[in-house]
């Protein structure tokens, strides 16, 4: 079945609230994991359906920073709670370093930061992730100004557990990310794939014109999610329901 972007944006977004996210992080979560399904990168696959409740303390903690290096600890949180906060403080510091590193540690569905590098991505900068699961590793870089990524996977199955890290660099100077993405997806002998920004793109607006494609299993299991914010229907609940 194929559903439109708004309807699993909404459908998502109601799963994590449903399942315990605060207000931003559910939002968040619905936007992460729709863009991910229809650039074709498995937003579905990176979480489980229906989506676990959050793990992460109030805060994440900063383990080590300085100028142009930071890591942080995600306490196990998905990306949806922290992602978008290493991604930006990547930006920030590669404003005023050549290169930044940031480092999310101990976080879960590490797939989904793809939506938070595009978006500062799109600020003009230059940017690219990493991280490993039990598949291997996965990259994507992003050229100053694009919305879509080049992505990488090597296959180098790993009994990775339930959290990962991500390695976030971000510069001004494409030359300085070139060298970066190289050094890391060299691995002699290891299965590559490869899909590049145009194909990606391509991916993108099929889903946007002809919607997202979704078992039947996996669209109920999202629904279902929704329940535990849902209220019983009574005369007050009712009377309560529509326009004023």
């Amino acid at each position: 079945m194929n559903v439109s972007r708004n309807e699993m944006i909404a459908a998502v977004s109601r799963a994590y609230e449903g399942a315990g996210h605060q207000i931003g992080d559910y939002e968040d979560a619905a936007q992460l994991v729709t863009f991910s399904q229809m650039c074709g990168l498995g937003g579905f696959e990176a979480i489980t359906v229906p989506p676990a409740g959050p793990k992460g303390g109030a805060t994440p903690r900063l383990v080590f920073e300085n100028d142009a290096m930071a890591v942080i600890d995600a306490g196990g949180a998905d990306v949806c709670e922290h992602g978008s906060l290493a991604a930006h403080l990547a930006y920030a510091k590669g404003q005023t370093s050549c290169i930044a590193t940031v480092q999310l540690a101990n976080c879960r569905y590490p797939a989904l930061i793809v939506g938070c590098l595009s978006l500062i991505a799109q600020q003009g900068v230059f940017v690219s992730g990493y991280w490993r699961d039990g598949d291997g590793m996965h990259g994507v870089s992003f050229e100053g100004g694009a919305v879509f990524p080049h992505y990488w996977r090597i296959d180098a199955p790993t009994n990775a557990g339930e959290t990962s890290t991500i390695t976030i660099i971000c510069t001004g100077q494409p030359a300085l990310l070139a060298d970066a993405v190289s050094h890391q997806a060299e691995r002699p002998g290891a299965q590559r794939l490869e899909r590049t920004a145009p194909q990606i793109a391509g991916d993108y607006n099929q889903a946007l014109e002809q919607g997202i494609a979704v078992t039947k299993q996996e669209w109920e299991a999202l629904n279902a999610a929704a329940w535990p914010i849902l209220v019983p229907s009574s005369d007050h609940s009712r009377a309560g329901a529509g326009p004023t």
